[in-house]
């Protein structure tokens, strides 16, 4: 019980430190969260850029690990500008290619895998103009529900395989097959620690997103029309912190777990 709760409070811990590093520089991270938000979720779905999402894909881990180098920078205070940072990745970029690589084909697999389950769910939203409103949100949670619980639970052993990996190629020199094992038992080691600051970072930005549903309607009751503009924007805003405390928790995770990377 008292290894638990010491594990538990190495989770807490990192949540701190992560909120520590982001208060820093604040605006830096937002910036950084918004490329990341731009890059990997809005140019994809933009129409005729589908395929983008592939390179996105491949690109991932370069993009962490420059990003983990912000925050190596960040917390021991070094100035380093953008190039400077490329110029560090640059002799580890094929290793993080073929990681993101690696990933892409997972995300192949994962589409082959549920291509049945998302047939059914584009052939019942074709069927929506003959239902109901009521019903169209009954079919849509009925098809979707489980095709969800199928994608976290076949994305999760992707995520324990990459979530150190970027950097353990980056800062440690490992072989894309090393980091992923690494990254694996890393993951695996300290499943408690990572769960409980995971657990405490969603609940903190469900908080934040209530609370600012809960201005936008005070808001509404002084300009209604600016309601939906101000909910909007809360919300953007909630989603960027969200990311930036999630990439600094990925930091501090990694600087803690695998504390003989260098000094580079």
């Amino acid at each position: 019980m008292a290894i638990s709760e010491s594990r538990t409070k190495t989770g807490l811990s990192w949540v701190r430190e992560s909120i520590a590093l982001f208060k820093q520089t604040p605006r830096q991270w937002l910036l950084l969260a918004l490329s990341y938000l731009g890059i990997f979720v809005f140019i994809p779905s933009f129409p005729g850029l589908q395929l983008f999402s592939f390179v996105t894909i491949l690109i991932w881990p370069v993009f962490i690990a420059i990003a983990m180098r912000m925050y190596r920078n960040a917390e021991v205070q070094k100035e380093e500008n953008l190039s400077s940072a490329m110029q560090f990745i640059q002799p580890k970029l094929r290793q993080l290619l073929l990681l993101g690589l690696a990933s892409l084909l997972y995300f192949m697999l994962v589409s082959i895998i549920l291509s049945t389950d998302l047939q059914v769910i584009a052939e019942s939203m074709e069927k929506k103009a003959q239902l109901t409103d009521q019903e169209v949100v009954l079919a849509i949670v009925q098809t979707a529900t489980p095709v969800l619980l199928k994608l976290i639970l076949l994305f999760i052993p992707l995520m324990v395989a990459v979530w150190f990996a970027p950097m353990l190629i980056a800062f440690n020199g490992y072989s894309v097959m090393k980091s992923i094992k690494s990254s694996i038992a890393g993951s695996l080691q300290y499943m408690v620690e990572m769960t409980a600051a995971w657990l405490l970072l969603t609940a903190g930005i469900i908080s934040l997103i209530l609370s600012a549903s809960l201005i936008a309607r005070l808001f509404a009751l002084i300009q209604p029309a600016f309601a939906q503009s101000l909910m909007t924007m809360l919300i953007f805003g909630c989603l960027l912190v969200n990311i930036a405390l999630m990439l600094a928790f990925q930091y501090v995770s990694y600087r803690d777990i695998f504390r003989a990377a260098p000094n580079s």
